[in-house]
């Protein structure tokens, strides 16, 4: 979720706000383009490539997050078992599937685990910093790899283990709908009449109003979805639709929030500048990070 701005040392120019708002537009406008073409292709491969270079990008922008090199040390094992965690989970919608391909999860954080510790016995131990670089990389993998492959699983899950229910692909267009107007509408709503403060410990632009604006947002986006493709996702029904909603919105906004603990712990005010008025990936995709888990949870509950 992304709310009014953090207050900056100066007051900002006359019209800043327009300015980032039209730039936000722009960026906005353009990303859901890309997306209309891909869930306009709905090709397997076009999906595959699009969540691959997200994890990539997030992975690669979250060791720069950290200045001291020593923490970024063993990052290419998270990019290559990035790359082979997230082409594992895709191969069912690829053509080639096999019951080991399911359930990785935690034989990717045991490999990572396994390739890190071997390349550390050969250097000498720095007390609690030998602990917490192997960490701070198991931490990266888990929350971009394995968080954003649960937009891969939810393809999957209606390719693979629930044919009939729908092309999984319109699921994942509800996810994202749901998850990006929850953003809008606490942004929106935060701007024009934020004024209680939530956790300002954490991030001093989310209030109470915003979070209001997050749920009409979620909301809007769920009965809409609903009402512009029901027949592609048939197991959301209206009261589905309204407790998807609510769920959803309220962990968008934690995932906003665990990107704001993420920055303010290493003393960084953004991820990336690739987009502007958004940032970077983890600013595109923190708050899907938390809600592809829990969309595909409650799509398997409902499944079977």
């Amino acid at each position: 979720m992304a709310e009014t701005p953090e207050k900056p040392a100066q007051p900002p120019a006359k019209g800043g706000k327009g300015r980032a708002f039209v730039r936000r537009l722009g960026s906005t406008v353009a990303l859901w383009g890309f997306v209309g073409f891909a869930f306009w292709n709905a090709s397997p491969w076009v999906f595959y490539l699009m969540v691959l270079v997200l994890v990539l990008g997030g992975l690669v922008e979250y060791f720069r997050l950290f200045h001291e090199p020593g923490y970024r040390q063993y990052r290419r094992f998270t990019y290559g078992l990035g790359l082979v965690y997230i082409t594992s989970l895709f191969l069912p919608t690829l053509g080639f599937d096999a019951p080991w391909l399911r359930g990785l999860d935690g034989v990717a954080l045991a490999v990572l685990l396994i390739a890190i510790v071997a390349a550390r016995i050969w250097r000498p131990l720095e007390g609690i910093r030998t602990l917490d670089e192997i960490v701070v990389t198991l931490f990266g993998f888990l929350y971009i790899a394995i968080l954003f492959g649960f937009v891969a699983k939810i393809l999957v899950l209606f390719n693979v283990d629930a044919p009939g229910n729908g092309a999984g692909h319109f699921y994942v267009l509800y996810l994202l709908a749901v998850t990006k107007f929850t953003d809008m509408g606490a942004y929106a709503i935060g701007s024009l009449i934020g004024k209680h403060k939530m956790v300002p410990h954490v991030s001093p632009g989310k209030t109470w109003q915003g979070f209001g604006g997050a749920i009409f947002g979620a909301c809007v986006a769920s009965f809409g979805s609903l009402a512009l493709f029901g027949e592609k996702i048939p197991l959301i029904t209206g009261v589905h639709a309204g407790v998807l909603a609510v769920g959803l919105a309220i962990v968008a906004v934690l995932g906003d929030l665990a990107e704001s603990i993420l920055k303010r712990s290493v003393e960084i005010k953004d991820s990336g500048h690739k987009l502007p008025g958004i940032g970077g990936v983890l600013d595109l995709i923190d708050s899907v990070l938390f809600t592809a888990p829990v969309m595909y949870l409650y799509l398997k509950v409902l499944v079977y």
